[in-house]
């Protein structure tokens, strides 16, 4: 089962929500207040915005034991203004500005994160979105694994039905089978190099790891963030946005615990 959230703190997620229970015919969860139910899918809306809602799961009245994935639906802001399409897993390698903790890393779902953006990719046919991972970042901190689906980055894009249908249809995508997952290593914080490395070679990703959150990484976080990657084989590095110690620090990770580094 999965879980699909909506905050009404937020413009963007209350758009997609909305243009999702148009489309989709979600119907009321028996003896679930506020639930509304959909195939193997379920839905519900939150007040506030779901970057604080740390440990949403203990709230779910009993069904966090029947949920495996919870698909965030929000906005993207980008001071660049890049107009995107973005999936991307929870937590922080340092501070936590935005949400959950410092230094925790979220379980991650790597088959349904890196079906839904292979889904959005190769559907998209517009010019004017760019659809890609983003580095991991943010809260909240939940036990169940769970990723982000965002529209950027201002109003004109929150409302438009083909990035929605997009979002959607990226949602619904069967879940691929893929031959465990990595941890991505490296690069600006949309990944391009691993963005499309996993696109061209239908490959899963987990957490990654931006060039910037290497700067003072320590080997408990890149251990971590093999952990919460379930079934990672290894690292896929870009090598020319991963800096000398960093390399060396994931090096030095991939030999303790076996895993592979596939440098890009």
């Amino acid at each position: 089962m999965r879980l699909i959230i909506g905050s009404k703190d937020d413009q963007a997620s209350v758009a997609m929500s909305q243009r999702l229970l148009e489309t989709v015919d979600f119907r009321p969860f028996d003896g679930q207040e506020g639930v509304l139910k959909h195939g193997d899918f379920l839905f519900s809306y939150i007040q506030k915005r779901h970057l604080y809602m740390d440990n949403l799961d203990a709230g779910l009245n009993g069904l966090s034991q029947a949920i495996d994935v919870v698909i965030f639906l929000s906005r993207h802001s980008s001071a660049a203004d890049i107009k995107s399409l973005t999936v991307h897993p929870t937590g922080n390698f340092s501070e936590a500005k935005l949400g959950g903790f410092v230094g925790r890393l979220s379980p991650t779902a790597p088959a349904d994160m890196t079906s839904a953006l292979l889904e959005m990719h190769s559907t998209y046919r517009g010019d004017e979105f760019k659809v890609t991972y983003e580095a991991t970042h943010h809260g909240p901190a939940l036990d169940i694994p769970h990723f982000y689906m965002e529209i950027g980055t201002t109003e004109a894009q929150w409302n438009n039905p083909e990035a929605q249908d997009t979002i959607i249809r990226g949602i619904f995508a069967q879940r691929r089978n893929f031959n465990g997952a990595f941890v991505g290593i490296g690069g600006g914080h949309y990944m391009p190099k691993i963005t499309e490395y996993s696109v061209e070679n239908t490959v899963a990703m987990g957490h990654m790891i931006s060039k910037h959150a290497l700067e003072n990484i320590s080997q408990d976080l890149i251990r971590q963030s093999v952990e919460k990657t379930p079934g990672c084989r290894g690292f896929i590095m870009d090598r020319k946005g991963t800096k000398s110690q960093a390399r060396e620090t994931v090096l030095s990770v991939a030999d303790s615990l076996g895993l592979e580094v596939i440098r890009i």
